[in-house]
């Protein structure tokens, strides 16, 4: 029964070397039971074959299944008589007509990547190029597919440029055929189903697979085994093969090309060479700028690589741009002119050029021009049957599958067929590529944040981070080590995580955390461009909870931020509390529940409602606090309803201090009349006063210079469980338009380096001592006590003693006694009255005086302030000095960034100052000290007590200088400056002598080094000192002959 349709045909004398089609079939038990009649198919370069089989047999029974999946070789023959081989896979059976003797059986014939329709995936590459994504598939398919290995080999011969390493590619519900297609249009690369054996000797020769050919050069396709063809008329007495009909066909396409796309690196738009215009000429009648057709894209951003280059990633640039502006104006010139032309040729095989000869028209033109690359080829064929068979066979087909007919009405007696689409072979050969079709369609998708192991952030310099696709299975990618899928860093390329405020440095910065969920996106739908744009809270990654409390929908009202500790449970938050009637705002470290709470405070809530604990703002830790204001710092309880005046406005502080300060100036001046002392501190007041104040109305309140203000319209209460100390470099001032008092339970000491004064203009002084004595001392000098009326020295329970070590001197009236180690003289003008019980006069004698006093205190320490900067006024920052008093003590320090600093603890009188040497190149401008120097200073009134007292040292440094001149007499310019220096000695005094004792110091010129210190005399000072301290400037030579800056010692007075 098997083999009945081949006896039927035996006996009708079609056997099998009369038979134009041939077919073998992998299953072995299906050719000895089909017949195939005949053939049409397809077959185009960047898409593939396939071919509708027509066959018959006379087993009406045959299983479909036996069909699917069955490599087959359909051989035709040539003119020349050689069997011309077309194989493939039947991915397709139906079962057709059937009269009882004869059943139409339809099959379809595909090339193997037909299977790569029909697995459809989703995964990720990393640091692939397009080459090797393509090789890891292929291989891939080999491995899993017997089917697929048996039935076609891959061939990258073709392939001549080195392609991109691409950081991130990701396949995404595409079948594995849309993957690889679209990768290879991307790059410009043209995919060609070939056979392993385009002619085979024998049609039962085995079926052997056929070959993908990836080429992106013209010259790497072939030549027909022909090589040439000839231009015929259709002649039925034509012996051989030949083109019938030539068909040229010309499009109008766009004349130029511009391609742009963004470039985070250099943060601009890169669009290569711009607008690049085709060289094909589209008409005679416009040139192409006329025509000024461009085809515009933006494309997807360009990729970023690692920063560190530890992906080996390309560098994403022009070149890119540049190659794709060159592909879509090669599609467009590929597609302006082609030819279809058709004829009886069976052996056209797409992918391989001829040459077409005897064409009238074109063989005017070069041999180059004559050269044609096959892109496409429709074709039929069919056997020739008996007519009693063809008949039969007719009355079960329908009419539509007889397309012979159709393509050559004027001979149906034409078997075979074939229809070309060529372009010259000149022309490039590129793959159609739109960028926004030729993808997958991309959606928001979820994805988990991966990193290395032990980090719970990983990210790069530009905060980016790395994922793992929720779809990769560890199967899909276990060619690279399961990068894709290891939930580590190996997972994803660097992924922009989108922020709300991005600057140059500024902006907002929530970085997602290991093993967090994100949701990702893609820049222009490009599903290789993925971006983070947020987060998404489900299952056990519950919504924010504020205070570690409470659950939504409860806590609603609550708005906000809060982090969480790495590694630990404290957090970090700022919560916003919209709850009506409950308004408030907290910033919050868990930290020692340090805390800025602001409007109606309360406790943390679980609940719609929560419990108050006060109004206003609150600031507290349980650790340490400090609080800092460089320019000045404010701190009142005067009222300013709703923020209505300017955050410094301290005039309630300056009244009151305006008015403790004139109360005090007429008391001074009281006690200035009442010959005491008036008090020091009234000119201090003033200028503090001057600082509160802004002269400039149009400026918000600023303070002039870095004060603390603390003001009250009520109470000011001060308190501590231990001490509270008070401490000014200057002086302390106390006003009162009432009592000050003061309280201690143990001792009241006052200690004061000059001297204290008491004054009280109106009640009188008391000094009352509950027990115990009272001491009154002068160690140092004599004791007055002076009144306008009586004085009593009353001992109400023991004695009187009044002693001195050399007299004692009593008058009253015009009377007198003198008491003294000669004796006791009473002297009187008038009577003389002694009233005793008893008068005894006995022999002379003596008293002992034992009272002692301690010898005066020493003179205390002074405070000297230095200030160091260049003659442009720029501070020298950081500098080191050196300073020694008069007593031989060291103290090394450095400057602040403002040139300056406060050395105390130094003995009252004169000091050595010595700076660092300056790090500044000694020729740069910047870095000269050099200025005018006025001495004494006019703002010093007293700066000449300053050079009277340094006379008797200056006088000895000239000593040495003269004596230094003599040895320096082979330099004339020093000579003349040294002479020069006299002079000036002459005719300014010892105002003239600083600079020469500073250069006598330095060892000559340092390089226009300048140094300013100013020195407060503190309490050794006259007050008129005190409140304009004797300020001091040195400067040395400007001689630029000197070749490094040396230290500047000069002396000063504390």
């Amino acid at each position: 029964m098997s083999h009945k349709i081949f006896q039927i045909l035996n006996s009708l004398g079609l056997v099998a070397q009369n038979r134009v089609l041939h077919v073998q079939f992998s299953n072995a038990s299906l050719n000895n039971q089909v017949f195939l009649q005949r053939i049409e198919g397809e077959h185009t370069l960047n898409q593939g074959s396939v071919a509708e089989l027509l066959c018959l047999s006379t087993n009406a029974h045959i299983a479909l299944k036996q069909f699917i999946g069955c490599q087959v070789a359909v051989d035709q023959v040539t003119d020349t008589g050689q069997f011309f081989r077309t194989t493939g896979i039947i991915t397709e059976a139906s079962q057709g007509q059937s009269d009882g003797s004869l059943t139409i059986y339809n099959l379809t014939l595909k090339d193997p990547t037909a299977l790569w329709h029909k697995r459809r995936n989703s995964r990720v590459f990393m640091n692939k190029s397009v080459r090797d994504i393509s090789e890891i598939l292929f291989k891939e398919w080999q491995g899993k597919s017997p089917l697929f290995a048996s039935s076609l080999t891959f061939d990258t011969a073709g392939l001549t440029k080195d392609y991109d390493v691409r950081p991130f590619v990701m396949q995404s519900n595409e079948s594995d055929y849309d993957f690889l297609t679209r990768l290879w249009r991307s790059e410009g690369i043209n995919w060609l189903i070939d056979e392993s054996q385009l002619f085979v000797a024998d049609p039962k020769a085995s079926i052997q697979p056929q070959v993908l050919r990836l080429i992106d050069d013209n010259q790497n396709y072939q030549a027909l085994e022909r090589r040439s063809l000839r231009y015929q008329r259709s002649s039925a007495t034509e012996q051989f093969d030949t083109i019938t009909q030539v068909k040229a066909e010309r499009r109008l396409q766009p004349t130029s090309v511009h391609v742009q796309r963004w470039q985070a690196d250099a943060l601009q738009q890169e669009e290569g060479s711009g607008s690049v215009q085709g060289t094909q000429k589209h008409s005679e009648n416009y040139d192409n700028a006329s025509l000024n057709l461009e085809d515009a894209w933006h494309v997807s951003p360009a990729w970023m690589q690692d920063p560190k280059g530890e992906d080996q990633a390309t560098a994403s640039g022009n070149s890119q741009i540049e190659q794709l502006n060159q592909h879509i104006n090669a599609y467009h010139h590929l597609s302006s002119k082609q030819f279809t032309v058709s004829g009886n040729v069976r052996d056209a095989q797409v992918g391989y050029w001829f040459e077409l000869n005897d064409h009238p028209e074109l063989d005017q033109h070069d041999s180059v021009d004559k050269e044609f690359l096959i892109l496409s080829k429709h074709y039929y064929n069919q056997n020739n049957l008996p007519k009693e068979l063809q008949q039969q066979l007719e009355r079960l087909l329908p009419k539509d599958k007889l397309k012979a007919a159709e393509l050559d009405s004027q001979n149906p007696e034409q078997r075979h067929f074939a229809e070309l689409n060529v372009v010259r072979r000149n022309i490039k050969a590129v793959p159609e590529y739109n960028p926004l079709e030729h993808r997958p369609a991309a959606h928001p998708q979820r994805a988990r944040v991966v990193g290395l192991e032990g980090e719970s952030i990983h990210v790069d310099q530009w905060g980016r981070i790395k994922v793992r696709f929720l779809f990769t299975r560890t199967d899909d990618h276990s060619h690279d080590g399961g990068a894709g899928s290891n939930d580590n860093d190996t997972d994803s390329a660097w992924v922009d995580v989108l922020t709300p405020w991005a600057g140059a440095g500024y902006g907002a910065r929530f970085l997602p955390r290991v093993g967090e969920i994100v949701v990702i996106d893609f820049f222009d739908g490009d599903i290789d461009r993925p971006f983070v744009v947020g987060r998404i809270h489900e299952a056990e990654c519950h919504p924010t909870q504020f205070d570690q409390k409470g659950q939504l929908p409860d806590t609603k009202k609550l708005s906000g931020i809060r982090s969480e500790e790495f590694d630990g449970k404290g957090f970090n938050q700022l919560r916003f509390d919209d709850t009506t009637g409950q308004i408030s705002a907290q910033l919050q470290s868990s930290h020692a529940a340090s805390q800025l709470n602001l409007g109606n405070l309360s406790h943390p809530k679980d609940k719609a409602e929560s419990e108050g604990r006060g109004e206003g703002f609150e600031l507290r830790t349980d650790q340490w606090g400090a609080v800092r204001a460089g320019s000045g710092l404010l701190v009142s309880t005067h009222k300013q309803d709703q923020a209505q005046g300017v955050h410094l406005d301290a005039n309630e502080a300056k009244q009151q201090i305006e008015g403790g300060l004139n109360n005090a100036k007429a008391l001074s001046e009281v006690a200035k009349n009442q010959q005491t002392d008036p008090l020091e501190v009234l000119e201090n007041l003033k200028t503090f006063i001057e600082q509160i104040e802004e002269k400039d109305q149009d400026k918000a309140a600023a303070f002039k210079q870095a004060l603390m203000i603390l003001t009250a319209p009520n109470s000011i209460a001060l308190a501590s469980n231990e001490d509270i100390h008070l401490s000014a470099d200057a002086q302390l001032s106390q006003t009162a338009g009432d009592s000050i008092n003061l309280t201690t339970q143990k001792n009241l000491i006052a200690h004061a380096q000059n001297k204290i004064s008491l004054f009280a203009a109106q009640e009188g002084a008391r000094l009352y001592a509950g027990k115990g004595k009272v001491e009154i001392q002068a160690q140092g000098d004599g004791a007055d006590l002076i009144a306008r009326k009586a004085v009593q020295i009353i001992s109400t329970e023991d004695k009187i003693e009044i002693s001195a070590s050399k007299e004692i001197v009593i008058t009253a009236g015009g009377s007198q006694i003198k008491i003294n180690g000669s004796g006791i003289f009473p002297v009187t003008g008038g009577k003389f009255e002694v009233k005793a019980g008893q008068h005894l006069f006995m022999g002379g004698g003596s008293a002992n005086f034992s009272s002692s006093l301690p010898p005066p205190p020493k003179r205390g320490q002074g405070v000297l302030e230095l200030l160091h900067d260049y003659s442009h006024g720029a501070f020298v920052k950081g500098a080191g000095y050196t300073v020694t008093d008069n007593l031989g003590k060291v103290v090394n320090g450095k400057l602040d960034d403002k040139g300056f600093a406060r050395v105390s603890g130094l003995a009252t009188g004169s000091v050595k100052v010595l700076f660092d040497p300056d790090p500044r190149n000694p020729w740069d401008e910047a870095s000269d000290f050099k200025r005018k120097v006025e001495w004494p200073n006019q703002n010093d009134a007293e700066g000449s007590v300053g050079i009277a007292s340094g006379n008797k040292g200056l006088t000895e440094t000239l000593k040495n200088d003269f004596k230094k001149l003599s040895q320096l007499a082979d330099n004339v310019k020093s000579v003349q400056q040294k002479i020069e220096s006299v002079k000036k000695i002459k005719d300014q005094g010892a105002q003239a002598l600083l600079p020469m004792a500073i250069e006598q110091v330095l060892g000559g010129s340092d390089g226009s080094k300048l140094s300013q210190s100013f020195v407060s005399q503190n309490s050794f000072m006259p007050s008129s000192q005190q409140s304009n301290p004797l300020r001091m400037l040195t400067q040395a030579s400007s001689d630029k002959t000197a070749i490094t800056k040396i230290q500047s010692p000069f002396e000063t007075f504390v």
